[in-house]
């Protein structure tokens, strides 16, 4: 007598259990979302959810036709979990499945959201890797820097205006033009010159009195 009564207690608690690790369960899986998984590692999570569900299930009809209809509408509720957790970047395609006729099962519903991201993905734009920072600043070379130096020459006259050698500043053609030539073929403009030459000097020296 002692022992029927303790295992209807024991039957009693033990079924009390299981419907709030049933209930847990069943919170947990309608509360789930995506967030920052990637689409199968969400579907993966979800799965397991259900499958401990599914363990405490008691309702299994024994007629086919009605176990047909009960799976079904099982079915029908998992596939509105994993679309309800879905980020908003499905929201399109979510519709769409909402939309079909007859209802996908859930191995249909999860290949058309993988064939969206799918998509979505090959359409990302790529991005050129930045070279900038392996980008050196150097420094213009010098005007001298390609010229061939007389090697017997010790002391090479050098215009660091135009890079020529045998002239400098002061007589470079290019900086104050070509002078002009009178009779013979000879400068009439030495004075000038020599003018020339004694002002840039005296720029370069104050005047001391």
């Amino acid at each position: 007598m002692k022992k029927d009564i303790w295992d209807a207690i024991s039957r009693q608690y033990s079924q009390k259990n299981n419907y709030a690790q049933a209930y847990e369960i069943r919170k947990e899986s309608r509360e789930m979302s995506q967030g920052g998984l990637s689409l199968v590692a969400y579907y993966s999570n979800l799965s397991h959810l259900w499958q401990q569900l599914n363990a405490y299930r008691t309702h299994n009809p024994s007629i086919p036709t009605e176990l047909i209809t009960f799976q079904k509408d099982i079915e029908k509720e998992i596939v509105y979990d994993f679309l309800a957790g879905l980020n908003p970047d499905y929201d399109q395609v979510r519709v769409q499945v909402h939309g079909r006729d007859p209802f996908p099962t859930l191995e249909e519903a999860y290949n058309l959201i993988q064939h969206e991201e799918r998509r979505h993905t090959s359409m990302m734009p790529f991005v050129q890797p930045d070279h900038s920072a392996l980008v050196t600043v150097s420094r213009p070379p010098s005007t001298t820097s390609g010229l061939k130096l007389d090697p017997t020459d010790k002391n090479p006259v050098v215009c660091d205006y135009f890079g020529k050698l045998r002239h400098t500043r002061t007589t470079c053609w290019t900086l104050h033009g070509c002078p002009s030539r009178g009779r013979g073929g000879h400068s009439t403009s030495s004075r000038s010159q020599a003018h020339m030459i004694e002002t840039l000097a005296s720029s370069h020296h104050p005047m001391t009195i």
